[in-house]
């Protein structure tokens, strides 16, 4: 390997710790970020003898790449008939293709020995300075860094804008702090643990239903698909549980779920929005990244503003046609598959590792249903960025059972 190479290398892992740890804070470490990653992987690609060393040409991940561009393909396909191209274009290059690449070039640094690890302990770091936010926010009316007021929402929202993405924030890092929490020693692990008590606390002050349901999913999706994670999924089970009837109570029983609150009112009226613009053209859809101009002409009631559908699913379908949706879930449906498969496979720490990884992407996935989370930049790259990190654990296991399986084969001839 190239000296030029090994330092592509070390400026790829910097750059992923430094988002880790800033992306609740900052917009512009995204953007910064995922310049210095597609640089520095771009580096290993040029160079003759790292070329080849990425596990998007391996075989075994060929269906999930292929899905990658298929969804892209129809991406791309939508921006000719869009209503609005430029917008188009823009939603293309800036968002989707930014946020895919983060999850090829994450998957590719992340099967490295130790980076997971790293991450994990970087991931923790950032989750105490989001509590130290939070906890400000609530004792003193603003937070300490980025001085969001609490009387805005009457809600924690943390480094945040609004309390739902800090909720969708947590949402995806409590079950992976908890497992990073099952294979600590014992003085780390109750230092973990008493951090992600806090931060359970600050998850129930946003107030966020969708989250709670989002990350009860994800646990039974966890619990019903591995049998060896029973230890985990009790524990967070009963958290969860008792959380959910906590924000439950506070929002007046079980009134906060009533179709006749204004937030599902509001929500019921984007959707009929979205479901008019995918039967005026089904096929391609209105146009990559159109959403919001599309929507006045579409408003059915609600505010009389431009909005986001509030259901990713919808808005995919909307922009993309449903063959966009098509692709779309296809190559999330491939992602989980192979993280599922791969569980039972991996040793004990990396296997709860994946747990982890994985409950909190499949939240993520099920809270999209009702919020923008594939539409937010912060949010979205989280997903892509986790996700990245959980495909690159198993590939990286991958290889090592390949090479131990070589051996044994080498020694028995």
């Amino acid at each position: 390997m190239s000296m030029l190479s090994t330092w592509s290398r070390r400026a790829q892992e910097g750059s992923l710790y430094a988002l880790l740890l800033l992306l609740p804070f900052s917009k512009a470490a995204v953007e910064v970020s995922f310049g210095i990653l597609f640089l520095a992987w771009m580096v290993e690609r040029l160079d003759p003898k790292t070329r080849a060393d990425t596990l998007w040409l391996q075989p075994s991940f060929r269906p999930l790449g292929l899905a990658l561009l298929g969804f892209l393909a129809a991406c791309a396909l939508s921006i000719p008939f869009s209503t609005h191209p430029r917008l188009s274009v823009i939603g293309f290059i800036g968002k989707w293709v930014e946020y895919l690449l983060f999850f090829v070039i994450v998957a590719d640094v992340a099967r490295r020995p130790g980076v997971v690890k790293r991450s994990l302990r970087v991931l923790v770091y950032s989750a105490v300075f989001v509590l130290l936010e939070a906890i400000t926010q609530e004792r003193y009316g603003r937070g300490f860094f980025l001085q969001f007021r609490l009387d805005f929402f009457s809600r924690m929202t943390g480094p945040y804008e609004n309390p739902i993405d800090l909720a969708t924030y947590l949402m995806v890092i409590i079950p992976i702090l908890w497992t990073f929490t099952i294979i600590r020693r014992k003085v780390l692990r109750w230092q973990v643990g008493g951090l992600l008590i806090l931060l359970l606390v600050c998850f129930a002050r946003t107030g966020a239903i969708g989250a709670w349901l989002g990350l009860c999913g994800g646990v039974l999706l966890i619990m019903a698909t591995n049998s060896r994670s029973r230890k985990f999924g009790l524990v967070l089970r009963i958290a969860v549980v008792l959380g959910a009837v906590f924000v439950l109570g506070r929002q007046g029983h079980l009134g906060a779920l009533s179709v006749s609150d204004i937030g599902a009112v509001d929500r019921m009226n984007m959707w009929r929005s979205a479901v008019q613009m995918i039967r005026d053209r089904p096929v391609l859809g209105q146009g990559l990244n159109t959403f919001m101009s599309n929507y006045l002409a579409y408003w059915v009631g609600g505010e009389r503003q431009p909005r986001y559908a509030h259901n990713c699913y919808l808005q995919v379908a909307a922009e993309t046609g449903l063959i966009g949706l098509l692709t779309f879930l296809v190559l999330l449906g491939l992602l989980f598959a192979r993280l599922v498969r791969r569980l039972p496979h991996l040793h004990s720490n990396d296997q709860m590792i994946l747990v982890g990884l994985t409950t909190g992407l499949f939240a993520f996935v099920l809270h999209a249903a009702v919020d923008t989370d594939f539409y937010s930049l912060r949010q979205a790259a989280m997903f892509w960025v986790f996700a990245g990190l959980a495909l690159g654990l198993s590939a990286r296991q991958n290889a090592q059972i390949s090479v131990a399986y070589f051996e044994r084969q080498q020694s028995a001839v």
